[in-house]
């Protein structure tokens, strides 16, 4: 387990420690910007970059100021806030479906039935208000608790369990095809 506050470091940290940050938080970055973004290409890209900032940035963390997850969580935001913002800049374009790429599925059916599964996921995420899912995308793609999402987002850690409770109810009743009771 990465320890959360490098010992004997104030404000750097060494070519190793940040080797074993990045091995530890790599997989949850990329699943937290994976769950906002739909293109695989893309969430890469914004992994990428969040550690490439981070790399650069890593004389100015402080630990006496939050955890290691807490700051590599908030340039992965700061990230993903910007490539949306460069995003909703650009005429849309359609992509092909890059899960089918995978080959997991072979047969045509399952193929269909996958697709069609993560398009009304996508869906009923996007029915979401912007803050519900990020908090739904940090919980279950970053694979933060709830002490660790509030600090990010400056909101109590009981707010942050009724926005998850609130998300994931209206995913479960968007999904069944049931009526919202807000």
């Amino acid at each position: 387990m990465l320890p959360d506050k490098p010992a004997a470091r104030s404000s750097s940290f060494g070519k190793m420690d940040f080797e074993e940050i990045y091995r530890g938080f790599v997989r949850p970055v990329y699943a937290f910007v994976a769950y906002r973004i739909d293109s695989r290409s893309d969430a890469e890209d914004v992994t990428a970059t969040t550690f490439e900032k981070a790399w650069r940035a890593s004389g100015r963390f402080d630990p006496a100021k939050g955890s290691v997850s807490t700051w590599i969580f908030t340039i992965a935001r700061n990230c993903l806030n910007d490539h949306l913002r460069s995003q909703s800049r650009r005429p849309s374009t359609v992509e092909l479906d890059e899960e089918q790429q995978d080959g997991v599925e072979s047969d045509p059916v399952e193929q269909f039935q996958a697709q069609e599964m993560r398009r009304e996921l996508r869906d009923a995420l996007g029915s979401l208000s912007a803050n519900e899912r990020e908090v739904v995308a940090l919980k279950f793609g970053g694979s933060l608790n709830n002490r660790e999402i509030g600090r990010l987002l400056n909101i109590t850690e009981s707010n942050v369990g009724t926005i998850l409770y609130r998300s994931l109810m209206k995913l479960k009743n968007q999904l069944e095809g049931g009526i919202e009771n807000d």
